[in-house]
């Protein structure tokens, strides 16, 4: 209960925060931007009103604080959503707030329960990097290994969490209110969202993360992963191995390590390509400030708090999708992607197949030069809007994954064939697929099952003619509408016979009426019996037939 309390009061205080924030930044004019959202207007003088109020916008998220800055940019990606000039404002917002001041070795000792001296032989009090849930310190073990301490802010669990309750009834007014919200599937967007960031909050998530990364890619010489140091670790602490290297888009520090960028750029789309196809398991925000250059040419991702899991059945209808992509083939395309969403509510399929010919045509039709990867696939984010079609989260970051990585392609190598890098992936899973290990594995159950089916067929086969020549053998149909037919029936039937009784008792009791016996207001005593059994009867069926209709 006082858990309970502590949250709506928690909520109440941001509340307050928040309405005091939008009446600072003059909110007035909110209602009517959601009333007439038109971004395409010809006016000039309105498109600088609303270039005005989405900076407004802006401006009031990153005010109030962590989980709206990362709302907002989770919605930076929905170009499919949003009018271009409030994405714009999105992409602004910023993760880099001012350090917390902690007293370091203090907070260590306390939250691991630990002598600092007996593990650790430097400590540098100065962050390296300081963000919305965490800010980043460099150390030395005593073993002499280079480590990142990130150490989580004082209470952001409890904002966070204030935060997602007070957004999520905001959003649930916003669609009972207004059309525009209820198109854009924003409480779908939000769900994700919110359990995107939960599972950030949680250390012992992006340890676990962390772990599985690293034994995904054991024995791959391309990569340096992470190393996790759980006995200076918990939910609120990681520790972590240094990983000495530069962004991946840094080509100057690429050229003082003496590697190639071609090099660099090969392994690297290899790498996501294969925890996205392969491990079904990959980086969630594959920006150039996540992925680094080490000075041996190896590449190494960072910041694993957000990541996308997909199942195997997931990953094979994932492969289905990039294979018809790659080769052009709409129609197999849109079967699959009805496999893949949650919700559909297709308009027109034919018409929607048309949509992505077109779309698959432009990959044709252009050079690799001219072909936008991010207008591409706005364009796909727009036909599953305009089609109502609602994808799994992982679609969604597997999306913003592609365009990051194409984008880091085109600033190593403005030449960059991102079709070409991803078809020898595409040729692997065909191999993979039609070879005798595979088939095997997809079909051992039906194969177990034949062989149990054909070792008990001949007992099966003697028992059904045994019982033929005793006469003993009855076919027995079941068919699940005709019961649903004849339950109705007799239903129908039980009501009517409630109906005809009520009318013997009641026209009993009018003939009655006049006979030789003890009578109120003039009617025979037995008439007033009649009439109160039919009116019983009657009440009776009426709620019978509510029950059954409800």
């Amino acid at each position: 209960m006082d858990g309970i309390l502590d949250r709506q009061k928690a909520k109440l205080k941001r509340a307050a925060k928040l309405m005091q924030i939008l009446t600072k930044y003059g909110f007035e004019d909110f209602k009517s931007k959601l009333d007439n959202s038109n971004p395409a207007d010809a006016n000039g003088e309105k498109i600088a009103q609303d270039v005005a109020f989405y900076e407004r916008v802006r401006r009031a998220i990153e005010e109030l604080g962590p989980t709206y800055v990362k709302f907002g940019q989770t919605l930076s990606t929905r170009e499919d959503l949003f009018p271009s000039a409030l994405i714009k404002e999105f992409k602004k917002l910023q993760d880099n707030v001012l350090p917390e001041e902690i007293d370091l070795i203090k907070h260590l000792e306390e939250e691991l329960d630990i002598s600092i001296g007996d593990y650790f032989s430097e400590i540098n009090n100065t962050p390296l990097a300081s963000a919305s849930i965490a800010q980043t310190y460099k150390a030395k073990l005593q073993s002499g290994e280079d480590v990142i301490l990130k150490i989580k802010r004082t209470g952001i669990k409890e904002v966070v969490n204030a935060d997602l309750l007070l957004m999520k009834d905001i959003i649930e007014l916003l669609t009972n209110y207004y059309s525009v919200v209820r198109e854009i599937n924003l409480m779908h967007v939000f769900d994700a969202f919110a359990k995107s960031i939960q599972e950030e909050l949680s250390f012992n998530n992006e340890q676990k993360n962390i772990q599985l990364f690293a034994r995904n890619f054991r024995g791959n010489t391309d990569i340096e992963t992470m190393k996790v140091y759980p006995e200076l670790s918990n939910d609120n602490i990681l520790c972590i191995s240094f990983i000495d290297g530069a962004k991946i888009n840094n080509k100057n520090a690429i050229t003082e390590f003496n590697l190639d960028s071609e090099t660099i750029l090969d392994k690297c789309y290899n790498l996501y390509l294969t925890q996205m196809l392969e491990h079904g398991f990959f980086h969630a925000d594959p920006h150039p400030g996540n992925i680094l250059v080490t000075p041996s040419g190896k590449v190494s991702f960072i910041d694993l708090g957000a990541v996308a899991k997909m199942s195997s059945h997931d990953k094979e209808l994932l492969e289905d999708f990039v294979v018809y992509f790659i080769y052009k083939d709409a129609h197999r395309l849109v079967n699959t992607l009805k496999k893949m969403a949650l919700h559909v509510d297709i308009k027109d399929e034919k018409l929607l197949v048309r949509a992505f010919q077109e779309l698959l045509d432009i990959i044709n039709t252009h050079s690799l030069e001219e072909l936008d990867i991010k207008a591409l696939f706005s364009k796909f984010s727009h036909l599953l809007n305009d089609n109502n079609i609602i994808m799994p989260e992982h679609i969604y970051l597997l999306v913003k994954g592609i365009v990051l990585m194409e984008g880091i392609g085109r600033e190593l190598s403005p030449t960059l064939n991102i079709v070409d890098k991803v078809k020898p992936y595409i040729t692997k899973i065909a191999t993979q697929r039609i070879s005798p290990e595979k088939l095997l594995e997809d079909n051992i159950g039906t194969l177990w099952e034949m062989r149990r089916l054909l070792h008990s067929a001949p007992q099966s086969l003697s028992a059904i003619v045994d019982k033929f020549n005793q006469g003993e053998f009855k076919v027995s149909v079941n068919n699940r509408e005709f019961e649903k037919y004849r339950s109705q029936e007799l239903r129908n039937n039980s009501l009517n016979r409630m109906v005809w009784l009520a009318a013997t008792f009641f026209i009993g009791g009018c003939l009655l009426a006049n006979i030789s016996q003890v009578s109120y207001f003039g009617i025979a005593v037995i008439s007033w019996i009649l009439w109160l059994i039919a009116t019983v009867i009657f009440v009776l069926m009426m709620l019978k037939r509510y029950k059954l209709n409800s």
